[in-house]
């Protein structure tokens, strides 16, 4: 085979490779993300722990969640999936179960871009004081797994909740 043809034929074959790689991966859409709503209860804690995701009329995932122990203990959390600035922003932001108290900062919630989707899964990266930070969820019928890569003072800290779809 002589040289220029061989060139052609890598070139074609590299080509055809890539567009297959990226072929499962689906667009990050507020469409494509509706899977997530739901009622979910973690396996664990079924009434100690929930996260709630609903379609809203104005195109946008609003989801909440809270987590609690026996003691008082514990945390509550509202979050937003939107189309913002070109990219899909999962915003959220933290508080004691009083209300009181938010853990981040009052122009600073914690933002998320879905960074790789498909009709059952999505990565969300952290951004600006969460880089290199990561939420994963992924549903499985009556399932949604949901991972947390955190850096905590450093350290990284990995966090997973089982969830199960709410009987209604």
């Amino acid at each position: 085979m002589n040289k220029p043809v061989a060139v052609r034929l890598l070139a074609v074959l590299f080509v055809l490779t890539a567009a297959g790689v990226g072929a499962n991966a689906a667009p990050c859409t507020l469409l494509g993300l509706q899977w997530m709503a739901a009622d979910w209860h973690n396996t664990a804690s079924q009434a100690g722990a929930q996260e709630r995701w609903n379609v809203a009329p104005v195109g946008v995932l609003i989801g909440s969640a809270f987590e609690s122990s026996p003691d008082g203990k514990g945390y509550a959390e509202i979050m937003t999936v939107r189309q913002d600035s070109g990219s899909i922003r999962m915003v959220l932001r933290h508080f004691d179960l009083a209300l009181s108290r938010a853990w981040e900062e009052r122009t600073a919630p914690m933002v998320f871009i879905a960074s790789n989707c498909d009709g059952t899964s999505a990565v969300f990266d952290g951004q600006d004081d969460h880089a290199g930070e990561h939420l994963t969820y992924r549903r499985s019928e009556e399932t949604l797994l949901i991972m947390g890569d955190f850096l905590h003072h450093g350290k990284p800290d990995h966090e997973e909740w089982h969830m199960i779809a709410a009987k209604k």
